[in-house]
């Protein structure tokens, strides 16, 4: 097991473990498709996608419902119409407390398959952006979660390997991504990702609030 002693970095997803945002994303989604004339996407078909990137999502309306615009089209107007609803977005309980308490010993950063002006924003909003000297969104990188190459690109951003590392995660493909990587991983599942295989996950809680790291 990794000792407290031996992590120097905390990497954070962003959606489902810092923030509560898959309503929301939800929501933006919802108008996107219905402006298209999807009106059958509903909540349940949505949580099928959680820690999967929008991309994946939007090709497989596109492929479904023969849509005639581009993944890039629809990922552009999902993402504005969520930009939209950013202010609405709610820290999860405890998120505020480990990062107060860790930034005094560790260095922090952001993994999300999100784009970085989403996470940027999220963190303004909720007065923790100065926390994190790192932010890696998914606009940043070839290939994403559950690809590690997020996390090595974070842990080398914060100019340190990823086993001096520990990422915290809610979703199967983020665990995989952080372990694929090599850094010790945090599982946080929540009600949209309990069925989720945790298997590669070092440590897991039921809450943010919970998060002990080991010592």
């Amino acid at each position: 097991m990794v000792k407290e002693k031996m992590i120097k970095g905390l990497i954070f997803d962003m959606d489902g473990t810092i923030a509560d945002t898959e309503h929301t994303h939800f929501l933006a989604w919802e108008q996107t498709l219905r402006e298209r004339g999807v009106n059958s996407f509903t909540f349940e078909a949505f949580v099928s996608y959680v820690g999967v990137s929008n991309e994946a999502l939007a090709h497989d309306y596109i492929v479904s419902h023969k849509l005639k615009e581009s993944i890039e089209v629809l990922c552009n107007r999902k993402q504005r119409i969520y930009l939209d609803l950013i202010p609405q977005v709610q820290l999860l309980p405890g998120v505020e407390q480990i990062v107060r308490k860790y930034s005094e010993r560790c260095q922090l950063g952001v993994a999300s398959s999100s784009d970085c002006i989403e996470l940027e924003l999220i963190l303004q909003n909720a007065g923790l952006r100065n926390y994190f000297e790192v932010i890696v969104g998914g606009d940043m990188v070839q290939n994403k979660k559950p690809d590690p190459e997020i996390y090595l690109q974070a842990a080398r951003r914060l100019g340190l390997q990823p086993q001096e590392c520990c990422a915290f995660e809610d979703s199967e493909a983020g665990v995989q991504a952080a372990s694929r990587a090599g850094l010790f991983v945090v599982a946080v599942p929540h009600s949209l990702t309990l069925q989720h295989d945790f298997g590669h996950a070092d440590l897991i809680f039921d809450s943010m609030d919970q998060v002990i790291l080991p010592t």
